[in-house]
């Protein structure tokens, strides 16, 4: 089985609903996969966890940790299944790109531009 628990997937359920959720649990001898939906065209579905053949789904790539707009939507997920530990994780992460954006700002500034007193701009 190519899965993992925690991969994020998209497919069809045995009803032809499309999903897209993250992996719970595996069965690799019959190959079926439960998939707690996030996104579902059959929206009383998300939330829900569902079992899918393996094969009736894609996994989907890692979105990387280090971009804001990921960590926020993660935090929503997390704030959505109640998983406190998870969103402990993520706001730290955030919280540091917080940190890290700002000195970059604050270094930007340091070794930027001034003004002359002409009121130019003029490069150190």
């Amino acid at each position: 089985m190519k899965f993992e628990i925690g991969d994020w997937v998209q497919g069809k359920t045995v009803d032809g609903e499309f999903i897209h959720g993250y992996i719970e649990t595996l069965d690799a001898q019959q190959e079926i996969v439960r998939v707690r939906i996030v996104q579902s065209d059959h929206e009383e579905a998300v939330g829900k966890t569902v079992a899918v053949r393996s094969s009736w789904l894609k996994q989907l790539p890692a979105a990387p940790l280090t971009d804001r707009q990921n960590l926020e939507s993660l935090i929503d997920l997390a704030l959505s299944t109640w998983d406190e530990a998870w969103f402990d994780e993520l706001t730290g992460l955030l919280e540091g790109l917080s940190s890290e954006e700002e000195q970059g700002k604050q270094r930007a500034r340091l070794q930027g531009s001034f003004r002359n007193r002409l009121g130019l701009f003029e490069n150190k």
